[in-house]
């Protein structure tokens, strides 16, 4: 197939990845209506975030079986399956809110609400590992569209469904068990892996000139060879005489059945050769990152082996955490406020203005993940700056929204909250799945992202699960035997106190974590893209 075309392929792919994400993002979305949900079927505000948190869980639990399928069958099944989980998961809920008080148990809400996750996780690992994988040379750029349609999805159903049906919850529920199952559907028609032209071939040792024998190399050198890199002891910025060295094929064209099972970069079919690297001779071959990220394949036992995955891990599960307890529970922060401080308003204006903060949320997450997706790329190629500086950023912005936090009492400057906290989550989440690309390869990249969630799970339940009780503990129960907070900022102050711990820990861990790797100009990812 002509070049023309396998580009046009691949960029329909690349819009295809993009729809399917835009509908994958709605657990971001829970709080417009958990407020509705929890007063018509007379919730507390804790049962209430247990149903958000499954919804987190369902999605991060299923990032590991999701990354194993998507790996080892290609994205195109995995698409099909979230597409069918979101269907049947947000079905029941619509159901639940038609029939009010007793028509649904907190329990079964739970696992719809996780199933609506588990639907989002799949069809979302399909598409990333799609984009990721179609444009090799610009990775964080292509990974930013999806990861930034995905962060826009709360703002687009909430703006569709307050411009279709104003203040009808009900049918709010039913566009969202529509419209993200028939995306994804249309959307995967045009979802493929296309072929990726190689300029790089293994070259056997009998064919090798003395004169391209590997040479020691200075330490900026190496900086700038991610493929000898990955042979390097870490902590380390030149090749000893006796040092053997691995020169492969990176299989720069995966294919959509790749195998998960692979243990070692030679998966794929790829040809080995072991060369002596004599010092003071030759040259290094094929220098680029992408086949640096092709040849390295970290994953499984081997993953959690590794210091920097527990680094990286840690780090992921203190800002995802923060983020989504503002995420699940903005509905309900804004209620608090409005209800000390003018407790006139109808609740149409209240829902209005929930439905406002989803959207600001949504808007600084798409923004944010944008913004550091084709940022990164700029810092890294243009600067040789480690990506792990976005991560800084990510931290400083959620610092600065959990002091908002702590201190707005007056709902008119609660935008304050949801813009930082929305940009912060999504400076962080457009640059971490090429964070762990880079550090641990392309191939296991939907396993390894699956594993790296799973940090928010243990966080996520935490913190999201403390807002309640915090919540609860300031409210009283209104006649019609729903619950109901009139204490403004005091019904979930104390919350935000611990979140913003967090975070000043995780920058402290970041910060660490790049001064740690900055002398370590030979090894890889955040060790190797030092500043």
């Amino acid at each position: 197939m002509p070049d023309r075309y396998l580009r046009i392929a691949r960029f329909l792919s690349l819009a295809a990845a993009t729809c399917i994400s835009l509908a994958c993002g709605t657990n971001y979305v829970y709080s417009a209506y958990a407020p509705q949900l929890a007063t018509r079927l007379h919730l507390t505000a804790t049962e209430s975030n247990l149903i958000g948190t499954f919804g987190n869980l369902g999605m991060y639990l299923a990032g590991i079986p999701s990354g194993i399928l998507v790996d080892s069958k290609g994205p195109r099944l995995p698409v099909l399956i979230g597409a069918a989980s979101l269907l049947i998961g947000y079905y029941p809920i619509y159901l639940a809110m038609e029939g009010g008080k007793g028509s649904a148990n907190v329990f079964a809400l739970c696992f719809f609400s996780a199933l609506t996750g588990v639907g989002g996780c799949y069809s979302f690992n399909g598409a990333i590992k799609v984009a990721a994988v179609n444009f090799p040379q610009n990775r964080g750029t292509a990974t930013a569209l999806p990861l930034a349609a995905f962060g826009l999805s709360a703002f687009f159903f909430s703006f569709i469904s307050s411009w279709l049906f104003p203040g009808n919850t009900s049918d709010f529920l039913l566009v969202l068990c529509l419209a993200t199952s028939g995306m994804i559907f249309i959307s995967f028609f045009f979802l493929r892996i296309i072929p990726v032209p190689t300029t790089y071939s293994a070259i056997p040792p009998r064919d090798m000139p003395e004169s391209s024998r590997l040479r020691r190399t200075k330490s900026n050198e190496g900086r700038r060879s991610p493929a000898m890199s990955s042979y390097v002891e870490p902590g380390t910025s030149t090749i000893s005489p006796d040092t053997t060295v691995v020169v492969a094929n990176p299989d720069p064209m995966p294919d959509e059945g790749s195998s998960f099972l692979t243990k070692s970069s030679s998966s794929g079919g790829s040809e080995e050769y072991r060369v002596d690297a004599e010092s003071n001779h030759g040259q290094v071959i094929g220098n680029s990152d992408i086949h640096h990220d092709h040849h390295i394949d970290i994953r499984g036992w081997a993953l959690v082996r590794k210091a920097e995955f527990w680094i990286l891990f840690f780090l992921l599960g203190l800002l995802t955490a923060t983020g989504l307890m503002t995420i699940n529970n903005i509905g309900h922060s804004v209620q608090a406020l409005w209800t000390k401080f003018a407790p006139d308003k109808p609740p149409d204006y209240v829902q209005g203005q929930q439905s406002m903060h989803v959207s600001i949320l949504s808007l600084c997450n798409f923004s944010g993940r944008m913004l550091s997706g084709v940022s990164s790329d700029i810092m890294y190629r243009k600067y040789g700056l480690q990506r792990l500086w976005l991560i800084v950023a990510s931290a400083s912005i959620f610092s600065l929204a959990q002091l908002c936090a702590v201190t707005v009492e007056n709902p008119n400057w609660l935008w304050l909250v949801s813009s930082l906290s929305g940009l912060g989550y999504g400076v962080m989440f457009g640059v971490y799945p090429t964070i762990i690309s880079e550090e641990f390869g392309l191939r296991g990249l939907s396993q390894n992202w699956g594993t790296m969630t799973l940090s928010a799970v243990i966080l996520g339940q935490i913190f999201n699960i403390f807002y309640g009780r915090v919540y609860d503990h300031h409210s009283i129960i209104t006649p019609e035997g729903s619950r109901e907070c009139n204490v403004g900022l005091e019904c979930y102050r104390n919350s935000y106190w611990i979140t913003l711990g967090a975070v000043l820990l995780a920058l402290a861990a970041t910060l660490g974590a790049i001064k740690r790797h900055r002398g370590r100009s030979g090894y890889a990812s955040i060790s190797t893209h030092s500043a």
